[in-house]
């Protein structure tokens, strides 16, 4: 799991809020609860407790990685994703009953890693230089997302008071930001990183590989839980 050192003062400070938070709730209030759940993003647990009525405030860690390829001008990319992000969500059962609707955020460390090889048959303009090493040169970069993503979703809980097992249904959208191509380079026996030609080269390319992760933005959120409230 990757943790980006600009983040990780935030992250410090949000796990601690977080645990504090927990604690203070379940010692006011005996609707402790515990869950393990899978879903879009991946395995993870959770801690919630009452509130008030009707009031039900969750605290999670959630981890994901998985790989993708997709064509962008001619340059096979493969992404591999690691998503960890914790979470802190307030649910509002408005009738009183299982269903309810959830807000909140998660604090989101979600990173994308990227790989290209350049064909050596499509040579660029601006890779001329590369012609003749174009098997041993590769594109790799990194995609970031906002660090703090808002959310906003429903769900179902079999047991929102009553103590023992049930199970929960999350349904919802995570505000992540439009994504963000950095530290894009080409890899080579030789550093031609700080030709003009190819930093513009670069320089489109992240644009386009932006635009190829744009659906990232917004990203679903769908999760089964298994639930233990004591």
């Amino acid at each position: 799991m990757k943790m980006n050192k600009r983040n990780y003062p935030a992250f410090t400070v949000l796990v601690s809020m977080l645990f504090l938070t927990t604690i203070s709730v379940a010692h006011a209030d005996e609707g402790l609860g515990l869950g393990v759940k899978a879903g879009t993003l991946g395995g993870g647990i959770e801690l919630s407790a009452s509130i008030i009525d009707n009031i039900r405030i969750r605290g999670g860690f959630n981890y994901f990685t998985y790989s993708f390829d997709s064509t962008i001008s001619d340059i096979k990319y493969d992404f591999e994703t690691d998503f960890n992000s914790l979470s802190v969500v307030l649910d509002w059962h408005p009738f009183g009953n299982s269903f309810y609707l959830s807000g909140g955020a998660y604090f989101n460390n979600n990173s994308i890693s990227v790989e290209g090889r350049v064909d050596e048959n499509i040579i660029p303009s601006q890779l001329s230089q590369l012609a003749s090493i174009s098997n041993l040169a590769s594109i790799s970069g990194d995609v970031e997302f906002q660090p703090v993503a808002p959310y906003a979703g429903l769900g179902w809980r079999s047991n929102n008071s009553e103590p023992g097992w049930g199970v929960a249904l999350d349904l919802g959208v995570l505000f992540q930001g439009a994504p963000d191509v950095t530290n894009l380079r080409i890899n080579a026996p030789v550093d031609v990183n700080s030709i003009a030609d190819v930093r513009s080269y670069l320089a489109e390319q992240e644009e386009e590989i932006e635009d190829d992760l744009s659906a990232f933005q917004f990203y679903p959120v769908a999760s089964l839980m298994l639930t233990y409230n004591f």
